[in-house]
C-alpha cells in the first residue's frame, strides 16, 4: 500500500506542474500531448540533424591545412555555425559528393567578387540587403564595393548581429563615430528589452507553455530593428523603435498573465500534493488503529 501510495504522489507531482492553463495554450491535456510531442520529434530531429555526415567542403579544406583550412577555423567560432548554415549554404555546390562540390551543376557559386557581396548575402538577408542598398554604405559601395556586409559582419567569422558591432574601434576605420554612437543609444533600451523578454519565454517554455506565438512576435520585433538598423537614419531608427516597443509591451502583457497562471498552477500542485500526503496519513492510521499488525502493509 505505502508503494502505490508513494508512487501516486510521484505520478502527481510531476504531471501537474506541467498540465497547460495558459490562454496560449488551450486544449488541455490533448493540446499538451500535442505539445509535448512536437517536441519530442523536434529532438529526434535535432538529433538526425547532429548525425549529418561531415561536409565534404569541411572535410577537405581542413586536410590541406594553411591558408585552406582557414575558413573552416573561422566559420566554426560562427554564428552561421551555431544556426547551422554550413558552406553550400552560401557558396552552393553539394556538400555531400567531392566530385560535384564545386560544379556549376550543383549550383556552385564560389567566392563572390567585392561588388557581388550584397547580392551573395541578400540571398537570405533579404530586408537587411534593401535597406542596406539604400543607405549611405550602400550607394558608396556600388562604386566602390565597400563599405559591405563583411567589413561590420566578417566573411567566414560572421558575427551574431547585436549592438556590440556598432563600436568606436571599427566605426572610425571610415569615419567619426558621432553617428553610429547616436544609433547605438537609440536602440539600447529595445535591445535590452527584447533579451530581457527572451529569457522570460524561455523560461515559460520550460513549464511546457505553448510560446510560439510570442516567439514569433519576439522575432520580427528584432529582425525589424536588425533590419532597419542597416538605413543608418536615426530618425527612421527611431520611428521604427517606437513600433517595436509597442510591441514588445503586448509581448510583455502577455508573459504577465502567463506567470500569474503558472503561480496558480503551482499552488493548486502543492495544494494535491498536500492533499495526497494527508490521505495517505489518514490512510495509514486507519491500518494502524483498526487493523492487526500483520496485515499492515498487505495489498
Amino acid at each position: 500500500m505505502r508503494k502505490k501510495i508513494f508512487v501516486l504522489l510521484l505520478v502527481v507531482s510531476s504531471i501537474i506542474p506541467n498540465l497547460p492553463v495558459s490562454p496560449l495554450t488551450k486544449g488541455g491535456i490533448k493540446e499538451w500531448l500535442k505539445v509535448e510531442r512536437g517536441g519530442i520529434i523536434g529532438i529526434a530531429l535535432a538529433q538526425q540533424a547532429g548525425e549529418k555526415k561531415e561536409s565534404v567542403c569541411v572535410k577537405c579544406h581542413s586536410q590541406l591545412g594553411g591558408k585552406f583550412a582557414e575558413p573552416v577555423k573561422l566559420w566554426n567560432e560562427s554564428i552561421h555555425k551555431e544556426m547551422g548554415n554550413n558552406c553550400d549554404g552560401c557558396h552552393g555546390g553539394d556538400p555531400t559528393d567531392p566530385a560535384r562540390a564545386m560544379i556549376k551543376e550543383s549550383g556552385f557559386l564560389g567566392k563572390p567578387k567585392i561588388t557581388e557581396i550584397p547580392n551573395f548575402c541578400g540571398k537570405c538577408h533579404v530586408g537587411v540587403k534593401e535597406n542596406y542598398l539604400k543607405s549611405a554604405h550602400g550607394m558608396i559601395a556600388a562604386k566602390t564595393g565597400a563599405p559591405n556586409c563583411t567589413t561590420c559582419h566578417n566573411s567566414h567569422d560572421v558575427k551574431k548581429a547585436s549592438l556590440d558591432l556598432i563600436n568606436e574601434k571599427s566605426c572610425t576605420r571610415c569615419h567619426t563615430y558621432e553617428k553610429p554612437q547616436k544609433i547605438k543609444q537609440a536602440l539600447a533600451g529595445s535591445e535590452a528589452e527584447i533579451a530581457r523578454l527572451a529569457a522570460q519565454i524561455k523560461d515559460a517554455k520550460g513549464s511546457s507553455i505553448d510560446t510560439r506565438r510570442l516567439e514569433e512576435k519576439l522575432f520580427a520585433a528584432r529582425n525589424a530593428i536588425h533590419q532597419t538598423t542597416h538605413v543608418l537614419s536615426v530618425e527612421k531608427i527611431n520611428a521604427m523603435k517606437a513600433a517595436t516597443d509597442k510591441e514588445l509591451k503586448e509581448v510583455d502583457a502577455s508573459l504577465k498573465i502567463i506567470e500569474k497562471e503558472i503561480a496558480k498552477r503551482k499552488r493548486i500542485a502543492i495544494g494535491v500534493m498536500i492533499f495526497c500526503f494527508a490521505a495517505a496519513g489518514v490512510i495509514l492510521l486507519y491500518r494502524k488503529t483498526f487493523l492487526k499488525p500483520e496485515s499492515w502493509f498487505k495489498v
